[in-house]
């Protein structure tokens, strides 16, 4: 029996892969199956998720290096009132 989508996508974060494209690609999966599975493992505990201080600027685009004229970068997140930036994704240990 294979494992399920949840078990491969854990083992691709302990294996370290860095993106979940890299994931969806290495497991013949939808990333959008993908970003489910990790953010339910997230949720239940299994793994962590830290967002690391890079990407925009908490003071918003008028200190960001990339805006230029004030008018911002134009990424979808930033439009939508998301702020872009890495996460990392680390595996929790198992009290039991």
């Amino acid at each position: 029996m294979s494992a399920g989508p949840l078990s491969r996508v854990l083992a691709e974060v302990g294996a370290g892969t860095p993106t979940l494209t890299q994931m969806a690609r290495n497991l013949g999966l939808d990333e959008e199956v993908v970003r489910a599975a990790v953010e339910h493992l997230v949720r239940s505990g299994r793994i962590e998720s830290r967002e690391l201080s890079l990407g925009c600027p908490p003071s918003g685009c008028g200190s960001c290096a990339v805006a230029s004229g004030g008018g911002g970068c134009g990424h979808p997140d930033v439009v939508a009132g998301r702020r872009p930036g890495l996460v990392m994704l680390s595996l929790t240990r198992s009290n039991g």
